[in-house]
Parts: structure tokens; C-alpha cells; sequence
């Protein structure tokens, strides 16, 4: 098993990939990364992904895994937003009403409410739960409990596990 150690290598494998396809592809060599270029991997194939609903155990997994580097998920703008955060946040997630049932949540969610509304009323991409019934969840945690935040996309997106 060949590690891979080139972001150009990585970018060379996901061009060929659609948006319902990256994912998968990590999931394919994820076992060929360490450190940053883990991280760097993870957040292409997470950022640029649809439908990740199929995949939500390993994308917890992979967000889980203990490899050196994890601030490489963020840019330096987005670790100092982050640290500027308070220590106690509120946070929301837009998903189906059979996942707040569950308790069994996604790790993408957002620190603007009006983000979770719209993820429950205008975003059609994950089509495995388009036609599910919705609602916005709120969820009162502690900075330190943070994966991550991605800022890039306007979203204010926390990476958040709660189990």
C-alpha cells in the first residue's frame, strides 16, 4: 500500500470524481493518508460532496480518526474565528424529523439558525432525505466539544459529534 504524500496526487484522484462520488473515493484511499494530507483530503471530500446522508457513520469515523494534524482542517482565518467564540455556543442543525428521534445526529452544523432554516426548506442535494419531513435542532455545547468550523462557504458550519 502505497502512502500517498503530494496534495497534487490528492487532486489528481478527486477531479476525476463527481460530487456523489468524493466521498466514497476517501473512504477508497483514506487509509493512504497521514497528517495534513489526511486533513486536507477529509475537507475536500467532505466540502465538495452531495448526499453525505448514506455515509454518516463513515463520516463521523472519519472525523474521529486520530491522526496528527487535525487544525489543518482549518484555515488560519478559520481558527481565529473560532477561537474568538465564546466558550459556551448554541449551535443548530437542520435534519429529518426521524434523525432528532434517533438522537443520532450528522456532524454538520451551524452556529446562524437562518442557515439550519434553510437547509430543511431550500436544499435539495441530499436526495436520500429530500422527501422526509424537517425541523431545525438546537444544541447547547461547549467550544472545547468543536471538531472544527468552516467558514468558507458562508454557513458558519461547526463540525460537532455528539456521539
Amino acid at each position: 500500500m502505497k502512502i500517498i504524500e503530494r496534495k497534487e496526487e490528492i487532486d489528481d484522484i478527486l477531479i476525476m470524481c463527481d460530487s456523489s462520488e468524493r466521498f466514497p473515493m476517501f473512504m477508497k484511499i483514506s487509509k493512504r493518508l497521514r497528517g495534513e494530507l489526511y486533513w486536507y483530503t477529509l475537507r475536500q471530500c467532505y466540502d465538495l460532496s452531495d448526499n453525505l446522508f448514506k455515509y454518516r457513520t463513515e463520516v463521523k469515523e472519519s472525523f474521529r480518526r486520530e491522526e496528527p494534524e487535525r487544525h489543518k482542517l482549518m484555515s488560519k482565518r478559520e481558527i481565529n474565528y473560532l477561537n474568538r467564540l465564546p466558550d459556551d455556543l448554541i449551535i443548530y442543525r437542520g435534519m429529518t424529523v426521524e434523525e432528532f428521534k434517533s438522537g443520532d445526529f450528522g456532524v454538520s452544523w451551524t452556529l446562524k439558525k437562518k442557515v439550519g432554516e434553510f437547509f430543511i426548506k431550500k436544499y435539495s442535494r441530499n436526495i436520500d432525505t429530500d422527501h422526509l419531513p424537517k425541523m431545525v435542532h438546537e444544541l447547547k455545547i461547549k467550544k472545547s466539544d468543536v471538531i472544527s468550523y468552516f467558514g468558507q462557504r458562508g454557513e458558519f458550519e461547526i463540525i460537532y459529534l455528539n456521539n
